[in-house]
């Protein structure tokens, strides 16, 4: 068994750093995932109207060259759905874009959360080529969409997974000339505003979320993330982050702790505001006539690249238990609510997921 799943997460690292800039030329298709629910059921702030305002204005639910994109909300099972009436124009004017998922029984933030990497773990193959994870307080830059494309296509194949909100310490990447890109480290709290990964990383993800004996005793869902990730991959000390940051978060009370004052939550100093647009498209010109003649490369230093095939030994959680990965899981599907919301619900046609979960077991 050991063999076996080494060979699998070494195919799998290849897959994850690829070494290579992504071409402009090649459509990529993006998941955007917010988990959401009824704040003031939470003793917390209702902001998720002023965050799709935001999203529109500043241009995240765009149609670029080369990018297709669907956005879903994973609603947390809110007793009091009306809160979404705020924001169901969007759903109906981006109808074959936007969809949400309700669940039957009321979901904590980690267990909704959790949704998340069981979908993308159910996603088939190619699918979506990034999952885009975000928080339902936030906002974004201007050209969200261009920025945050062209930034993925650049750095996400030379990192496990990448963040566009970078509140807190981050430095330059060694052998890295850019003045957009920074690298964190992954055991540090970075927030959720705008974590994006490659769908293959859940897999690691889901064994691990619930097994809080296992991740030093984590109860926030992005250190559940990381720690899961560092469970598998130990070599793995940092990731790429976007330089200044394209998300802010909005500094409000949390939802899963029940605070309600502002300035309550985690900001990030270096935002580039969001009447700002950091142009970073621009580039493609340039980049474009580049592609005529080769694929461009980057050596950029990771420090997981030197060590990928020196530690064999280091696939197991710890020296006694094997890591298991099941790709069947035997979970029930989660029901989805369709009559709650005010006005029509024609908006709730969900693309082919396999969306099935069993909360019950957590």
């Amino acid at each position: 068994m050991n063999n076996v799943f080494q060979k699998e997460k070494q195919n799998d690292l290849t897959k994850l750093y690829t070494g290579k800039i992504i071409p402009f030329s090649q459509k990529l298709k993006y998941l955007f995932i917010m988990p959401c629910v009824n704040r003031l059921e939470r003793n917390a702030i209702q902001v998720i109207e002023q965050t799709f305002q935001n999203f529109e204005n500043n241009n995240l639910f765009d149609n670029i060259e080369n990018v297709e994109w669907k956005f879903l909300l994973l609603e947390s099972g809110s007793k009091d759905l009306s809160y979404l009436n705020n924001i169901y124009p969007y759903f109906e004017k981006y109808k074959n874009n936007i969809n949400i998922i309700y669940s039957q029984n009321p979901l904590d933030g980690p267990k909704n959360i959790y949704r998340i990497f069981d979908i993308a773990l159910k996603l088939k193959e190619n699918e979506f080529d990034f999952i885009i994870w975000m928080d339902d307080d936030i906002v974004v830059c201007n050209n969200f969409l261009k920025n945050c494309d062209y930034w993925i296509r650049n750095y996400m194949n030379f990192t496990i997974f990448g963040s566009l909100y970078s509140p807190y310490h981050s430095f330059p990447v060694p052998n890295l000339n850019s003045n957009i890109c920074k690298q964190s480290f992954v055991r540090s709290y970075h927030g959720s505003c705008c974590t994006i990964f490659k769908p293959i990383l859940a897999k690691y993800i889901v064994p691990l979320f619930f097994k809080t004996n296992l991740l030093r005793n984590v109860v926030e869902p992005d250190l559940r993330f990381r720690e899961s990730i560092m469970k598998f991959f130990p070599n793995i000390q940092h990731f790429l982050v976007s330089y200044p940051s394209l998300v802010y978060h909005l500094n409000i009370g949390s939802a899963i702790y029940g605070h309600q004052q502002i300035k309550k939550g985690h900001q990030c100093k270096e935002f580039i505001g969001t009447s700002n647009d950091p142009k970073w498209y621009l580039n493609y010109d340039f980049y474009k006539e580049k592609l005529k003649s080769e694929m461009i490369n980057k050596n950029i230093t990771i420090e997981i690249q030197s060590n990928i095939n020196k530690n064999n030994n280091n696939m197991n959680i710890n020296s006694n238990e094997d890591v298991i990965i099941d790709n069947n899981l035997n979970i029930e599907k989660d029901n989805i609510k369709t009559n709650k919301i005010v006005k029509n619900n024609s908006f709730l046609n969900l693309f082919n997921f396999n969306i099935d979960m069993d909360i019950s077991r957590y």
